[in-house]
């Protein structure tokens, strides 16, 4: 945990049906800070605001995950894959942001199939000392997806 109370311990490194593993992105927090008051609009004890820089090199996953709490993403360059646990996809461009509902129910995958690196930039309001993410297995839906 750093000194804003955020627990840091990031492996984000996972698998997607029929996928290879690619290379783990890398993440660098620009700001944290905590509000005195929570902010219940932006989630259920959103106390923690962070800032990120996320870079997932080429052929690079997130590996299956959900966040705490919502977050908002800005794709700086290179094009985001958003998979959700249905398998239903969200392709994110440059320029183009994506709002992240927290919580269990909203797993997803994100992945650059380009070849060169995704760089976004990450909000999030989380709850006092969440993890930025909480990697969990891939859904069932996602076993059973044909090649």
């Amino acid at each position: 945990m750093n000194s804003s109370g955020i627990m840091e311990k990031q492996s984000l490194k996972g698998t997607h049906h029929n996928r290879q593993e690619g290379p783990s992105p890398s993440g660098v927090i620009i700001a944290a800070g905590t509000v005195e008051e929570a902010l219940p609009h932006l989630g259920r004890d959103a106390s923690t605001i962070v800032m990120r820089k996320v870079i997932v090199p080429a052929g690079g996953s997130t590996g299956w995950h959900y966040h705490p709490g919502p977050l908002l993403v800005v794709v700086s360059s290179g094009t985001l894959t958003h998979t959700f646990a249905d398998l239903s996809r969200q392709v994110v461009t440059r320029g183009l942001c994506v709002v992240e509902p927290g919580g269990p129910g909203n797993v997803h995958i994100g992945d650059n199939r380009e070849a060169t690196p995704l760089v976004m930039h990450a909000v999030y309001f989380l709850p006092l000392n969440s993890p930025l993410s909480v990697p969990v297995p891939p859904p069932q839906a996602a076993w059973r997806a044909p090649t």
